[in-house]
């Protein structure tokens, strides 16, 4: 074995001095690629390549500047095998104190021209009937019974800063940033953190919000999403000719896809059958919402605007206990106006009067609407009244003609909200409907 060793050894160094590219050391670190070979130390790795390595590195390789791949790994399984292949498989059992044990680590420099990008994990998925094809992994393992000793998230993502943080849970994925999703988001529930112990300056809605009123004033809207583009980078195209390459088994890849003057074409943002594209849908429109409830708006990085209708939701609840509590009020008898019913007068031989309030027209209106009415012959007096919604009376108008007239109430000095008008008839009231002033 010495003497095969040896054998090796020799033939190793004699390649090396003949053109300086296999080196075989006296301790057995043996590098390729190796220009310089000057001590039996020069290499600081167990095996190099292009490098003298690092001393904390069993491996080392260092890509030469012309090179596309530092490693490359092609599967030369068949399709007939019934058996899997992993084409680079890391498993470390190492125990630490402190710190973390990596299994794969990827650090890209930052800078270039404008026409580079950087990945630090490119994953791409091919397609089999099975419905197991996944261009990214990521299993959060539990292998002990204390919960606290397995939290953590299968898929991690941070792009605020480079911290890693200590995550009080387990979750398949853990997001800490701006989080966006082109296409449809499905999920059996969704919640926002609402916990007492993390809100501050807690201050309950009331009537005086105008919650009501602002809700009416809200435009909604049936729309069609545009379809978005943007520009497809020459690199896109030239990994599209990557996988065109190892299909066919290609020496080089298709020089069109890898041209330069096929780059920065347009790319759609969404499939033709999306849903997002071929359905309608239903919503606000954000430049409106934001001048009821500025906060409610927020613009998103590309420069357009979103909504967030999930705190529209409180505002509904709200809305909905102040219709209530007017209803209450109103058959409580808390209001000085209460429902009656409307009276007839008999006439001999034909049909009388019947003294009527109707709905208001336009309602909502924004600048003025008109209030009708039918007032029996008979009626003395006769009365219209216009109250807010805490039962306040804000305006009195006097109806003198008597048979079918109208009152007309100007918007102007009004403030938008929900109104109560009522038609008060010889001390009685005869109706009362609401009207909606919006701007």
């Amino acid at each position: 074995m010495k003497k095969i060793f040896l054998s090796m050894l020799m033939i190793a160094s004699c390649l090396g001095v003949a053109n300086a590219q296999l080196m075989v050391d006296a301790t057995g670190k043996t590098g390729v690629g190796i220009e310089t070979y000057e001590t039996n130390d020069t290499l600081k790795s167990l095996f190099v390549i292009n490098d003298e390595g690092r001393n904390d590195a069993v491996a080392y390789i260092n890509a030469r500047n012309q090179d596309k791949y530092g490693l490359y790994i092609k599967n030369p399984i068949s399709t007939s095998s019934s058996s899997s292949y992993t084409g680079l498989h890391v498993r470390s059992s190492a125990l630490l104190k402190t710190g973390y044990v990596y299994g794969i680590r990827s650090e890209i420099a930052s800078g270039g021209s404008s026409s580079v990008g950087t990945i630090g994990v490119y994953g791409s998925s091919g397609y089999s009937k099975n419905k197991r094809n996944y261009g990214v992994v990521g299993i959060l393992k539990k292998t002990t019974s204390t919960d606290n000793d397995s939290y953590g998230a299968a898929v991690f993502g941070n792009s605020t800063n480079t911290s890693l943080l200590q995550l009080g849970g387990r979750y398949a994925g853990y997001f800490y940033g701006d989080t966006r999703v082109t296409g449809v988001l499905t999920a059996g529930s969704v919640v926002t953190s609402s916990d007492y112990r993390l809100k501050e300056n807690i201050r309950s809605l009331s009537s005086s919000d105008g919650c009501l009123g602002k809700l009416m004033s809200m435009n909604v809207v049936e729309f069609s999403n545009k379809q978005r583009e943007y520009e497809a980078s020459a690199m896109e195209m030239e990994e599209d000719a990557e996988a065109e390459l190892l299909e066919s088994d290609a020496t080089e890849p298709a020089t069109a896809a890898l041209n330069k003057e096929n780059a920065d074409s347009k790319v759609c943002w969404y499939e033709e059958d999306s849903p997002i594209i071929k359905n309608k849908h239903y919503g606000l429109i954000a430049q409106e919402l934001q001048k009821i409830y500025p906060d409610l708006v927020v613009e998103s990085q590309d420069g357009y605007l979103a909504v967030n209708y999930l705190e529209i939701i409180p505002l509904l609840i709200r809305s909905v206990q102040e219709l209530k509590a007017e209803l209450d009020a109103t058959q409580n008898n808390d209001l000085p106006i209460q429902k009656a019913q409307a009276r007839t007068t008999d006439a001999v031989g034909i049909d009388a009067v019947v003294t009527t309030l109707y709905q208001n027209t336009p309602n909502p209106f924004t600048e003025s609407t008109l209030i009708r009415c039918d007032v029996a012959d008979d009626v003395v007096k006769a009365d219209l009244y216009i109250y807010n919604m805490n039962g306040e009376q804000i305006a009195e108008y006097s109806i003198t003609e008597r048979g079918e007239t109208s009152v007309t109430i100007d918007g102007g000095s009004l403030n938008a909200g929900m109104y109560l008008y009522a038609l008060i008839v010889d001390g009685q009231v005869i109706d009362t409907k609401r009207m909606i002033l919006t701007r």
